[in-house]
C-alpha cells in the first residue's frame, strides 16, 4: 500500500474483512513513517472488531496502539529529560519515567541510553542513587538496569536488588529472557545464506523477535547482520513477520531454539574475531543484546517446535 494512497480502510465494503483491512492499513502506514493516520485506522478497527470473529485482529490493534503509546512516551521522555544531572538529582522522577514506558523494548532501549551517555563512575552514582531512593519505581529501574547494563555497574544493581522481582511485569521481563520459538529460513536467490527469527518471551504474553541474517562460508556460519523487533504479541509475528516472509518465497520452518541460539552466538563469536562490522549496531548494541537473550543467566530451552505461548 502506498502511503500517500490515503487510509485502505475507507474504501472497503465488507463489514466482516473491516478490522483486518484496519489492521494491515495501520501496518502499511507506519512502514512508510504516517502514525496519524496509522493511529486513525488503528481507531477505526478497534471501533468495528467486536466480537470473538475479530479477537485476534483486535489484540492485534490493541498491542499495535499500545506499542505507539509506549513509542509517543519514550519521545516525551527524551524532549523532557535533565540529563545525568538531573537523573542523579532526582532518580525517582526518572524511574517513574522509564516504567510508564510500559514496553519491556523501550525500557531496555533507554536504559541502554543511559549507560551510554555516563561514564561508569558517574552510572556507579545512579545506580546508589536509584537504590538509596528507597520507591517502587526506583527498585523496578534498578531490576531493569541489573539486568541490562553491562560491567560493574550492572553487577551493582543487581546485586542490590537481592533477587527481589520488580513489580512491573515489564521491567522484569528483563531479568528473564529466554528464547521460546525459532524459525529458518533460506533465501532461494542467495544460496549460503539463512535468516533465522528467535522470539524471546517478555511479560504480558509478548515476545521479542531477533532476526539474524547468517552467512555460510566453510565450516559455521558469520552474522552479516542482526536486530531486534519491537516487543509484539505472537499473533502479530505471524501476521507482520513470518507470513510476509512466506510471501516472498522465505519459507520460515520451525528451528529447534537451542539451536538456533547456538547457531547465531556462534556466528557473532565469528564476526566480532573477524572484525567485521554489523550494519544494524549503528543503532542497537547488537552484540550485547544478542548476549542477553540468548546466552545470559537464563539458557535457551532445550528444544523447541516454532510455537509461540498463547496471547493469555
Amino acid at each position: 500500500m502506498r502511503a500517500d494512497s490515503g487510509p485502505t480502510v475507507a474504501r472497503v465494503d465488507d463489514a466482516a474483512a473491516f478490522p483486518d483491512f484496519c489492521y494491515h492499513d495501520a501496518v502499511g502506514l507506519l512502514v512508510h513513517g504516517d502514525e496519524r493516520a496509522a493511529r486513525r485506522a488503528i481507531e477505526e478497527g478497534l471501533a468495528r472488531s467486536s466480537g470473538p470473529r475479530h479477537a485476534e485482529t483486535r489484540a492485534c490493534l490493541s498491542d499495535l496502539g499500545a506499542q505507539l503509546d509506549g513509542e509517543a512516551a519514550l519521545a516525551r521522555l527524551a524532549r523532557r529529560t535533565p540529563g545525568p544531572i538531573g537523573w542523579l538529582a532526582n532518580p525517582d522522577a526518572l524511574a517513574r519515567s522509564v516504567v510508564a514506558l510500559g514496553r519491556a523494548h523501550l525500557v531496555e532501549a533507554v536504559i541502554e541510553e543511559i549507560a551510554h551517555l555516563m561514564p561508569e563512575d558517574q552510572l556507579m552514582g545512579l545506580v546508589s542513587a536509584v537504590h538509596d531512593a528507597h520507591t517502587p519505581a526506583c527498585h523496578d529501574l534498578l531490576v531493569a538496569m541489573g539486568s541490562v547494563v553491562e560491567g560493574a555497574p550492572g553487577q551493582l544493581a543487581a546485586q542490590l536488588t537481592e533477587c527481589v522481582p520488580a513489580s512491573d511485569p515489564c521491567m522484569d521481563a528483563l531479568r528473564a529472557q529466554v528464547p521460546v520459538a525459532a524459525w529458518t529460513s533460506e533465501p532461494p536467490d542467495a544460496p549460503g545464506q539463512q535468516q533465522v527469527i528467535i522470539a524471546v518471551g517478555r511479560d504480558a504474553g509478548r515476545v521479542a523477535p531477533v532476526v539474524a541474517i547468517i552467512r555460510h562460508e566453510g565450516v559455521g556460519g558469520v552474522l552479516d547482520d542482526a536486530f531486534a523487533l519491537p516487543d509484539m504479541i505472537p499473533a502479530r509475528l505471524e501476521r507482520e513477520v513470518l507470513e510476509p516472509m512466506a510471501d516472498a518465497g522465505l519459507t520460515p520452518d520451525p528451528l529447534s531454539v537451542r539451536d538456533a541460539a547456538e547457531a547465531v552466538y556462534h556466528a557473532l563469536l565469528a564476526a566480532l574475531d573477524a572484525g567485521l562490522e554489523i550494519p544494524s549496531a549503528a543503532y542497537q548494541p547488537v552484540a550485547a543484546r544478542l548476549r542477553r537473550a540468548l546466552v545470559e543467566d537464563s539458557p535457551p530451552a532445550s528444544h523447541g517446535s516454532g510455537e509461540m505461548p498463547s496471547m493469555g
